[in-house]
């Protein structure tokens, strides 16, 4: 049985991997982890205990409900909530996350999740989710989204069962220049009814306080 020492070693790894093979943006390279998880005692700059507590969704999910994560990072959101969902599923483009996703539910002896190394753009499958998460993920600063955000938005029209809840994290950018995401929010207005809009607060980047959060009902 693999002790927590051993873990955090096969993370580690991970880590030291990415560094030297990953030719994109590494997001929070100088901590470690974008993601922080009590859980298996990992200290990264967002806590995801903390933004579970912030972002009070809780509400929202159920046992007989499944989930799609975009841009699942790590893997530790998805993993602390999918003990409240039926299943959840992760799409990641960097690889080296991913492993530390699976290694990390492997650990936990997480049987309801599943990760993805892949382009939102290319991830095919017929299933249709009752939740999608995306958390500041319409568009990234590693020059890896091909899609507008409107593209972005009609695939997870595309992806989510009748009435299917949007769960949004907005951009850094969103927040410290509000007009750019006007256009973003008539997008969003056409497919979605606002159930909840508000502010959560973000502890990376440092100069960016707070994000918009949306919880929003596929017409």
């Amino acid at each position: 049985m693999t002790t927590l020492n051993e873990l955090h070693n096969k993370l580690e790894e991970h880590l030291s991997q990415q560094s030297k093979n990953w030719d994109s943006f590494i997001y929070a390279q100088e901590k470690g982890f974008y993601q922080g998880f009590d859980a298996i005692q990992i200290d990264g700059c967002r806590s995801t205990e903390k933004r579970f507590e912030q972002y009070n969704i809780q509400k929202y999910l159920s046992e007989n409900k499944s989930a799609l994560d975009i841009g699942s990072n790590c893997g530790f959101f998805s993993l602390y909530v999918s003990k409240f969902l039926e299943s959840i599923t992760g799409i990641e483009i960097n690889p080296y996350l991913t492993s530390i996703a699976s290694d990390t539910q492997e650990f936990l002896e997480i049987d309801n999740a599943n990760f993805v190394s892949s382009k939102f753009e290319k991830f095919s499958t017929d299933k249709k989710f009752d939740i999608i998460f995306s958390f500041a993920n319409d568009s990234t600063i590693d020059s890896n989204t091909d899609f507008n955000f409107e593209e972005y938005i009609t695939k997870i029209i595309h992806l989510l069962s009748d009435n299917g809840l949007l769960i949004f994290e907005s951009q850094a950018i969103d927040i410290m220049i509000p007009q750019k995401f006007e256009p973003k929010m008539e997008i969003i207005k056409q497919f979605f009814t606002i159930l909840e809009n508000r502010n959560v607060k973000s502890e990376y980047p440092l100069n960016v306080p707070e994000r918009l959060f949306l919880i929003l009902k596929k017409k």
